[in-house]
């Protein structure tokens, strides 16, 4: 649906986009994950028009739109406020885009009445925009993007100026609106959990460039790159040097804090320093060592602990002076105190194959 071929985009001096290419597929929901900077707004700018490129091509269902001004794209854009008309109704919001295309009234009526049963705003059809919720307002932007019947739907960080508890119900309704339509979205966020919950794919951006595309649960998984699996979600980092390789087992010393084993397909050669990152959630607290073949256990001192209702983290300090932080499910004894205390001596277990592994010369670029 989407083709964007080698794009580039320059402001001044300064490179926002470097020979850039993706494709996004027909129905996909598709998000753009990057630091304030990476170029994810630009990028939506150049697919909707209000910003040209400097080189490359961008296609729309097959057909080069570098040349159509805005009003000519096969796109609808949703900006950040939603951009409401505050004088006009629900209704008028909704009808300006194709009043402007002198679509007659008739058929607009019977849009709008279908776009209201399918984004719940048939009973503020008369309604005004200042007596719409937050949530209100953004059913009303969507519809009033997607009555011109468009092929793709751009969303500039669609849900930020909501407050957090309408979030988790707003992504879920944007989700079932889009399986409705059909039609195709692209959004654009810094929000992780949003990406994540939103996207059937999802891009991470880098300084102008893709670091990484693929559904949520393999960028988070199977990151290509340490920038992805520091920048998407939590990670604990250790530094160690490879001991030894067998087959597809390495075994990585971490110095004072002991040896732990990991798969990898990459051939490594012994005495080369390496990075593991091991996701917090896949590492448990345990008072005594595990010993088995799928497990590594390294024992540690219990830190500063923050309670987070249904768990604790913990901040604990390895044998080597790293320190790691575990999350664990809050348990009180009969005599009402916590399980791990604070310099407390404890092992730290996560399985062999959760280990993700990086060179130095990687992790450095």
């Amino acid at each position: 649906m989407i083709r964007l071929e080698s794009i580039s985009k320059n402001f001044g001096d300064k490179t926002v986009l470097h020979n850039f290419s993706l494709e996004i597929g027909l129905g996909e929901r598709h998000t753009l994950l990057g630091k304030s900077g990476c170029g994810k707004t630009t990028l939506l700018r150049l697919i909707a028009g209000f910003e040209r490129v400097d080189a490359g091509k961008i296609f729309i269902a097959g057909e080069d739109v570098g040349d159509l001004p805005v009003e000519k794209r096969p796109v609808g854009f949703i900006f950040q406020n939603y951009a409401l008309f505050p004088h006009k109704t629900v209704y008028d919001n909704i009808a300006t885009g194709p009043r402007i295309r002198n679509v007659p009234e008739a058929e607009i009526e019977k849009r709008i009445d279908e776009l209201l049963a399918v984004t719940h705003l048939t009973k503020l059809r008369d309604a005004w925009p200042e007596r719409l919720s937050g949530g209100e307002a953004q059913r009303v932007a969507v519809a009033r993007a997607i009555i011109n019947q468009p092929k793709v739907l751009l969303l500039d960080e669609p849900l930020s100026a909501l407050d957090p508890s309408l979030r988790q119900d707003l992504r879920e309704e944007l989700a079932e609106m889009q399986k409705t339509l059909g039609i195709t979205f692209l959004f654009v966020t810094h929000d992780q959990e949003e990406a994540m919950s939103l996207s059937t794919r999802m891009s991470i951006l880098h300084q102008g460039r893709i670091e990484q595309v693929g559904t949520p649960s393999q960028v988070y998984n199977t990151p290509v790159s340490p920038f992805v699996v520091e920048f998407l979600g939590e990670t604990n980092k250790l530094e160690g040097i490879i001991e030894r390789s067998e087959g597809s087992l390495l075994t990585i010393s971490l110095g004072d804090a002991g040896n732990i084993r990991c798969q990898s397909e990459q051939s490594f050669s012994a005495g080369k320093p390496i990075t593991c990152y091991i996701r917090p959630e896949l590492m448990s607290i345990a008072p005594m060592e595990k010993s088995a073949e799928t497990m590594n256990s390294l024992r540690a001192i219990v830190g500063d602990e923050s309670f987070h209702g249904s768990h604790s983290r913990y901040a604990l300090k390895l044998g080597n002076g790293q320190s790691i932080t575990v999350p664990h499910k809050s348990a009180v004894a009969e005599n009402g105190a916590q399980n791990y205390k604070k310099g407390r001596s404890v092992f730290i277990c996560f399985p062999v194959q959760s280990v993700t592994l990086f060179t130095c010369d990687e992790v450095f670029q």
